[in-house]
């Protein structure tokens, strides 16, 4: 009888480790990917602070061969970027080109109500599903 006692209890304990060493590398894991990203979102606003070049949108034409537009400063330039080389093609005009809201608005207009491009934002977008929500609920 005190056989069959012991080797239950061993048999709890066993599993109890296993739970908790499993639990212990989801911890482990979960911390790793954190704290990657916090490193990566450290580094990356640091070095966009400091540089005065960043680029703006890259499209590949083939293997190892890609056309980027890049700004330096204020001014925009289209460059080939090949395996060895690259190339200057032009300068662009910022009015011509599909820039992302936070290259195209100030401060003062991302707390308003549309972006820079006149496209409705997502403030925009909730209140009028909201409105056509309440509409199709006030005809049933």
């Amino acid at each position: 009888m005190r056989i069959a006692l012991t080797n239950n209890v061993s048999g709890w304990h066993s599993i109890a480790s296993v739970i908790s060493l499993l639990l212990i590398f989801v911890f482990i894991v979960v911390l790793a990917y954190f704290s990657t990203k916090f490193v990566a979102k450290y580094q990356s606003n640091i070095i966009n602070r400091k540089s005065n070049i960043k680029i703006i949108e890259s499209c590949r034409i083939g293997n190892n061969k890609f056309i980027a537009i890049i700004m330096i400063g204020k001014d925009y330039y289209a460059v080939a970027l090949g395996k060895d080389e690259i190339t200057f093609i032009d300068r662009l005009d910022a009015d011509g080109l599909k820039l992302d809201t936070h290259e195209t608005l100030d401060n003062d207009d991302i707390s308003g109500t549309s972006s820079a491009a006149g496209k409705p934002n997502f403030k925009e977008i909730l209140s009028q599903l909201k409105n056509k929500n309440s509409k199709d609920n006030d005809i049933k």
